[in-house]
């Protein structure tokens, strides 16, 4: 079987395609990757992504304590219908999912009497009439990190008490029998496959402990789903008994991911199966046991609007210094279950201010895993797609948003002399116009061949207003405006817009009025025509704070800058959120590789201020690039509520190229490292300013 990768994204590398194919039971090819290619990758520094097709609609990940990466399956032989198959498979990566092996039989579908299990009070009403539920077949796995022992649940639509364990990896497996208590209310869980991974207790006073998320089918009936519930089950004796939780605080509820944050409490993450809308969080201080602080994230969809929820898949990073978790899930807004995202939270679950798109098309359940540290899978996070698809990347690609991407701010104008509105353009070259009444926007684009038709394509926004305006030039040729979805579906359009130097043009669409579409991410793409040029397009009634600050967007408060090792003038999402008597300047000096615009004092007679967003600290040193001049600089660092933290020591003398920035009172960056903070700089005399930098990032 051939897996087809797609293109190996990285900032500096050129694309490359690369082939594999697997090997019987237990060969495996040599990876493609040279040992320095694979200490890049591992090291977060060099972006790493690829995708290829996997004939499995049915699976759970995981990967076990060697470092192997298992992919297990529901094969559907002789049914078409892999869910009902009788059989269940593991297929095995000993190189970090560079290749893997042919599937491997773990064990056979377990026929049982449900009746007979004692079971608690399930009537089996709603399974009768389908064997599937009859029979335990995939259930979600867990990894015992003590002993090394793999331990896959078997379930059905109620518990079955069989799991298959593993000690060598996962290479061979035995039946074992195992033993489920009962919650409140006479219920055994369900760690079907359908929840996360377990995960293993690392803090307080139940360390060692396993912990699974499950759920209760009381009657698996659509018209009694309000009846079931979330839960979580534990093992304080290394998988042989699994006692309940209490129930989760909401019913209704079913799918769930749970992670341990460092201070010891365990985030819940649910599914619900009643209603359309976001997803359910509660907390817990015990290890598991009881759930706290029920709430909704604003954030986090329940699956596309005309689907009631969807399995979506969670991980917390490996690491010490931060919360950092991950959650995967069809992309919100768009009809049916398709393009998986995954989302990048960096404080433990509060707020999700980064999300990336993994595959356009089909994609519904997916599964989430990370590799181990000190193996061939260490720095991969690793995604399945019940859709028939897989992907690994890394951090490094995951918060390196390509330009198609990156989701730009709510403003009153969006201009193209702003360097992070263009996305991509057809048969269209940037221009410049002197006329007096583009003075807002004197640069726009035009055709290169006026005979043939183009376009200019916009990054991603979030459509801040209907009111809707455009300054074009069209005295012989015509201009379209059309709104696009993410998957390039046309939301609305204009007529054709003809016209000398029209500016703020109020917009009329064929469909109508377009306020449904406001605080949704759409794209806007220009059609052109002849000797069509178009400047910008512009807002009524979308209220910022100053000429001088760009929103994010609906969230810009609790938006928080993914950590990285430099932080530009120019970056997209922006960097700098307010300046005050600076100017933008465009830098063309071979000393400053990299760099190429900065910000620098307008009137040197008065100090100047530049605010930045909220950052994720990276790192322990901070680095600046700035030029003080006859003057100075100076930094000011604030956590999240606006309260100062410390200020720097005075930066004079000549240009500073990476200069390790000097704390007064020797204050130290380490116990802020991965919270959001602020800066702000100020700057003296004829100073100027172009990025910081921190070489070591907190997850390398």
């Amino acid at each position: 079987m051939k897996y087809k990768y797609l293109k190996f994204i990285s900032i500096l590398a050129a694309f490359l395609t690369v082939y594999v194919n697997s090997y019987g039971n237990e060969q495996f090819k040599k990876p493609d990757f040279s040992f320095s290619d694979i200490e890049r990758i591992k090291s977060g520094t060099e972006p790493f992504f690829e995708v290829w097709d996997e004939d499995n609609a049915y699976g759970v990940l995981d990967v076990a304590m060697d470092g192997t990466v298992l992919m297990f399956s529901l094969q559907g032989e002789p049914h078409p219908d892999k869910r009902k198959g009788s059989r269940i498979f593991v297929k095995r990566s000993e190189d970090g999912g560079s290749t893997w092996s042919e599937n491997k039989l773990v064990g056979k579908r377990i026929d049982l009497d449900w009746k007979a299990l004692g079971i608690g009070p399930y009537d089996g009403s709603g399974w009768g009439k389908d064997k599937h539920h009859a029979r335990a077949t995939l259930g979600t796995s867990i990894i015992d990190e003590s002993t090394g022992e793999i331990m896959l649940f078997m379930t059905a639509l109620y518990p079955a008490p069989y799991m298959y364990k593993s000690m060598d990896h996962g290479k061979t497996w035995k039946l074992e029998k195992i033993s489920y208590g009962k919650d409140s209310r006479g219920f055994m869980p369900i760690p079907n496959a359908a929840c996360d991974s377990g995960i293993n207790i690392k803090h307080g006073p139940h360390k060692g402990r396993l912990l699974v998320p499950s759920r209760v089918f009381p009657n698996y009936n659509k018209h009694e789903e309000a009846k079931g519930y979330t839960n979580a089950a534990y093992s304080d004796d290394h998988g042989k008994t699994w006692i309940p939780s209490e129930p989760f605080p909401l019913d209704g509820t079913g799918e769930s991911g749970l992670v341990e944050l460092n201070d010891g409490t365990i985030y819940i993450n649910s599914r619900t199966h009643t209603r359309k809308g976001n997803r359910w969080v509660a907390y817990s201080d015990d290890s598991g046991e009881t759930w706290r602080d029920l709430r909704q994230d604003d954030e986090l969809f329940d699956g596309p609007p005309d689907v009631y929820g969807c399995k979506a898949a969670l991980i917390r990073l490996d690491r010490d210094d931060g919360d950092i978790l991950l959650f995967s899930s069809p992309t919100p807004h768009i009809e049916g279950r398709k393009n998986i995202r995954v989302w990048v939270s960096f404080d433990g679950g509060k707020t999700w201010p980064h999300n990336r798109l993994i595959k356009k098309g089909p994609g519904n359940y997916t599964c989430l895993t990370q590799g181990r540290k000190g193996t061939p899978s260490e720095g991969f996070i690793y995604l399945l797609s019940w859709k028939d698809w897989m992907a690994r990347f890394n951090m490094a690609w995951l918060l390196s948003p390509p330009e198609a991407e990156t989701l730009l701010g709510k403003r009153q104008r969006y201009r193209f002399s702003d360097s992070d509105f263009y996305g991509s353009s057809k048969n269209a070259k940037k221009i410049s116009s002197e006329d007096s009444k583009l003075k807002l926007s004197s640069k726009g684009y035009a055709l290169i061949d006026e005979d043939q038709k183009g376009f200019v394509l916009s990054k991603k926004f979030v459509l801040p207003s209907s009111k809707m305006k455009i300054s074009f030039h069209a005295p012989k040729g015509k201009v379209i405006l059309e709104l696009l979805d993410e998957a390039d579906n046309r939301l609305s359009d204009t007529h054709g817009l003809t016209g000398t130097y029209q500016i703020d043009k109020d917009l009329e669409w064929q469909d109508g009025p377009i306020d449904k579409l406001v605080g949704k991410e759409v794209f806007v793409r220009f059609l052109l025509e002849g000797d069509a040029q178009v400047f910008d397009v512009s807002f009524e009634g979308v209220n910022l704070l100053s000429e001088n600050i760009t929103s994010i967007g609906p969230s810009d408060d609790q938006f928080v800058l993914p950590p990285r090792n430099d932080y530009l003038m120019d970056q997209v999402p922006a960097f700098v959120r307010s300046y005050q008597n600076l100017n933008p300047f465009s830098i063309k000096d071979a000393n400053l590789k990299g760099l190429f615009s900065g910000y620098r004092v307008e009137d040197v007679s008065k100090v100047a201020e530049l605010t930045s967003r909220k950052i994720s600290l990276p790192g322990e040193e901070m680095k600046i690039t700035c030029d003080p001049g006859n003057g100075s600089v100076k930094i000011a660092l604030y956590n999240e509520e606006g309260k100062i933290l410390a200020n720097s020591e005075t930066i004079s003398g000549n240009i500073k190229i990476r200069e390790a920035v000097k704390w007064a009172k020797d204050f130290k960056l380490a116990k802020h490292v991965s919270k959001p903070v602020s800066l702000k700089f100020e700057l003296k005399g004829n100073a100027k300013i172009y990025s910081i930098r921190f070489d070591d990032l907190f997850w390398d």
